[in-house]
């Protein structure tokens, strides 16, 4: 019998395990880094000389680092699902950054409009910050020059304010009062020699310098009264320091980075540059340019025009002012032919009486209401409501007003003649001129229509809103 091969039997098969899954890992945030950056970018820009009022504008804006960081926080997490990453938790870092920003942020909200200046005032705390840099030592001083015939005046201060009047004849004179902080009465003494107001007169041309920076690092205020002749045109550069400027008969150039301005009876044309304060003007025969970063402003009775640019923080009040008004800033954009009546810009509303047109007004998130206007009229608002009172005067101009979000009056006169274009998408049109036809559809509105003599152009609409036409 053959023999039979036999093989060992096959060895079983082996479980095949999957691979384990990889760790979670973690993907750092940006969030905070971002938030940091955009926070030294602000002051950085502040750094290279370019001014604004930084505490002011993140006063007003900071809970946008607040959106900016949730959005932020939002995408990297819907990522990190997408990728298997786990998303990182805030952290102790990041709790600590995010209640500083919010307590910083509250805190520069409410004290950003705080007159600093008077509560140092009240509590009666001098520039020394109550003696810390030593004892605050008063110096009166009196300086006179001839001074030229039609002559001009350059003054240059660092720390003081400077009240400018009218003199009696042909000589610069200047009252000096002086507060040097020092430990002693010798360094005092000392301090105050070295800085001596100092005028220069070449020609025509007469420099003051109160030069408050002979001393150091030592705090010097110098408060000046100086009396010029009326004609003398005024080149004034100041840091820190209140401007008064009273009776000239020549032109006024203003530049200040801190403090308020104030001007009455000038005969000639002004001009301000201001980084920090307000400005008040009154009786200006020339025109008046206003530029900067302000606060209040107050002007009336000037017989040029006048021209306001920059940012405007407060109220803004004007009246009298026989020739052309520009006003331009980040959220408007206006001009007027004349405003023989009051106009006042405020933060959420703008409020007109008594205004001669063109009128051409462009803003943002503000309400408009204009009182007896007369002329060409150009209103335009992105978020806020519109009233306008149309004079008497007839005809009327052409009338062209708009708005985004809010509801639209508009008052005429029951003998005008007009034709009248109006819609809205998301509101109702009301008429108390029979021949203003009025079509409704699906929410939204149209109307037109011939009134009159039919001379005067009427174009009015808004996205979301009612529309009132009616009789004065």
């Amino acid at each position: 019998m053959a023999s039979q091969n036999t093989y060992p039997p096959p060895p079983p098969p082996q479980y095949q395990y999957p691979p384990p899954p990889p760790p979670y890992r973690y993907r750092r945030s940006i969030a905070g880094p971002l938030v940091l950056i955009v926070i030294g970018l602000l002051f950085l820009l502040r750094n290279f000389g370019i001014r604004f009022p930084i505490w002011h504008f993140f006063g007003r804006w900071w809970p946008l680092l607040l959106i900016l960081w949730g959005v932020i926080a939002l995408i990297e997490h819907t990522t990190s699902q997408r990728m298997g990453y786990r998303t990182r938790h805030l952290g102790a870092g990041g709790i600590v950054l995010l209640i500083f920003l919010v307590a910083l942020g509250v805190s520069a909200h409410y004290s950003s409009d705080i007159d600093w200046g008077g509560v140092r005032n009240e509590i009666q705390m001098d520039d020394d910050l109550g003696g810390i840099f030593g004892t605050a030592y008063t110096f009166d001083d009196t300086l006179q020059q001839s001074f030229p015939a039609h002559g001009n005046l350059r003054m240059v201060c660092d720390h003081g304010s400077l009240n400018i009047a009218p003199a009696d004849d042909n000589t610069l004179r200047v009252v000096v009062h002086k507060k040097v902080y020092a430990q002693s009465q010798n360094d005092a003494n000392k301090y105050n020699d070295g800085t001596k107001p100092q005028i220069t007169v070449t020609g025509n041309s007469v420099v003051l310098n109160a030069n408050t920076n002979g001393a150091g690092e030592h705090g010097v205020q110098a408060d000046m009264d100086i009396f010029v002749p009326r004609d003398a045109t005024l080149d004034i550069a100041s840091k820190r320091g209140d401007v008064t400027v009273n009776d000239r008969k020549a032109d006024v150039k203003i530049a200040l980075q801190h403090g308020d301005v104030t001007l009455n009876d000038v005969s000639g044309a002004v001009n301000i540059s201001l980084q920090k304060g307000s400005v008040r003007a009154s009786k200006i025969a020339g025109d008046l340019d206003v530029e900067g970063h302000i606060d209040n402003v107050t002007i009336d009775e000037v017989a040029g025009a006048v021209h306001l640019n920059g940012d405007f923080f407060d109220d803004i009040r004007l009246s009298k002012i026989a020739k052309t008004v520009t006003f331009k800033s980040s959220r408007s954009d206006l001009q007027i032919a004349s405003v023989p009546g009051d106009l006042e810009i405020a933060g959420d509303e703008v409020r007109g009486s008594d205004l001669s047109g063109p009128v051409r007004l462009i803003t943002r998130s503000k309400d408009i209401h204009m009182e007896n206007v007369s002329g060409d009229l150009q209103l335009e608002t992105t978020n806020g409501d519109i009233e306008v009172h149309a004079a008497d005067k007839l005809p009327l101009g052409r009338i062209s007003i708009s708005s985004k979000r809010g509801d639209i009056s508009l008052v005429l006169p029951s003998k005008a003649g007009f034709q009248v274009q109006a819609n809205t998408s998301k509101g109702d049109i009301t008429s108390e001129f029979d021949a203003v036809k009025i079509d409704e559809s699906k929410g939204s509105a149209r109307a037109s229509g011939a009134v009159g003599n039919g001379v005067s152009k009427l174009q009015i609409s808004t996205d979301t809103g009612d529309i009132r036409i009616t009789k004065g």
